[in-house]
């Protein structure tokens, strides 16, 4: 079953994952291991841990195209190590007060400590994957490492204009989609295009699989911009309907303000104690089809990864099957009625 090499192969890297960051956290170094740990959600009270998306893709691609999925396991923690570096900036810069189900690591330990803390799993994502196994060739580990540095450029590149957008009061569709192309979508391209390098695949065929990589990502955001505005907790492990109250700049704030005075009025207003204006700002994005907009652009990515796959991958392999399924759970939230 797709599930249970899933559930296996996640359970795996995670202990693999977990051993590997730990021994990469100097015991002597007061306060480190211990806000690493508390991070990643293996001490403290952390009831979302995360979701290992990002190396997991990495892996599955790898073993689908003939790799055993232990060898890509340094890669992928790579690419994890940074992911979580990018999440405990990103925290302190939004002021996020939670992450995984418990309070942001910035909460905790301070800002400057959690600056370093990230800064220091930034430098250990590049040693991590600066120094794979000999099991690749020479040519496939200065590929791999490439990859993982243009996306590490890319994603902070995506970051810094975020942070620039929202100093301005508008910001086209576009614009916003060519920012998510970069902050989020940018790694999950990566973990595809990795993982086909890892296997020496020919350039053409890596570019597929980057490309297959970005629309997920896409999709992925564009979700998660739906469930930042009528998600819940439980789904996502970090406070939510909080979008509009902070007048976060999302997929379906950005059609709103594109398309509609009214909804440009109700952005600029103050947010009363009642949360009237939120309710009102959430009814209209719903009567204006947005809402049902963000979800069917949503799919419309899953459908063009899912479709991609299958034309790209060896279906009857398993770990390809558990890559699609992955894919699918994935879209869950935006799924659940199609």
């Amino acid at each position: 079953m797709p599930t249970d090499l899933i559930s296996d192969t996640r359970n795996s890297f995670e202990e693999y994952f977990r051993t590997t960051v730990l021994e990469n956290c100097p015991s002597e170094i007061l306060g480190l291991r211990d806000a690493v740990s508390y991070h990643f959600g293996w001490e403290g009270s952390a009831t979302v841990p995360g979701k290992r998306l990002r190396p997991l893709f990495l892996i599955l691609v790898y073993a689908a195209l003939g790799g055993k999925p232990e060898d890509a396991f340094q890669a992928a923690s790579a690419l994890e190590v940074f992911h979580n570096f990018t999440l405990i900036h990103d925290d302190i810069q939004d002021q996020g007060e939670t992450r995984h189900g418990h309070p942001a690591l910035w909460t905790r330990v301070g800002i400057p400590l959690a600056i370093n803390v990230g800064d220091y799993l930034a430098g250990l994502s590049q040693y991590l994957m600066g120094n794979l196994s000999n099991t690749f060739s020479l040519e496939s580990q200065v590929d791999a490492l490439h990859e993982f540095q243009l996306a590490s450029l890319g994603v902070i590149q995506g970051q810094q204009l975020d942070i620039q957008y929202e100093r301005v009061d508008r910001v086209s569709v576009e614009e916003y989609l060519a920012m998510i192309r970069l902050k989020t979508a940018r790694l999950f391209s990566a973990a595809f295009a990795i993982g086909a390098k890892l296997m020496s695949c020919d350039e053409e065929f890596a570019e597929k699989l980057k490309q297959i990589g970005c629309d997920l990502g896409l999709g992925f955001q564009i979700q998660d911009d739906y469930l930042g505005i009528w998600g819940s907790s439980r789904e996502t492990g970090k406070s939510v309907s909080t979008d509009l109250h902070t007048r976060k700049k999302t997929f379906p704030a950005m059609t709103g303000l594109t398309n509609s005075t009214v909804f440009q009025q109700l952005w600029k207003q103050e947010n009363p104690p009642d949360n009237k204006l939120l309710l009102e700002m959430k009814s209209f994005l719903e009567r204006a089809a947005i809402r049902e907009d963000t979800i069917n652009l949503a799919r419309v990515y899953y459908i063009e990864t899912q479709t991609s796959l299958n034309q790209l991958l060896p279906v009857e392999n398993s770990y390809a099957q558990a890559l699609m399924s992955l894919v699918t759970s994935m879209f869950a939230p935006v799924l659940a009625d199609f």
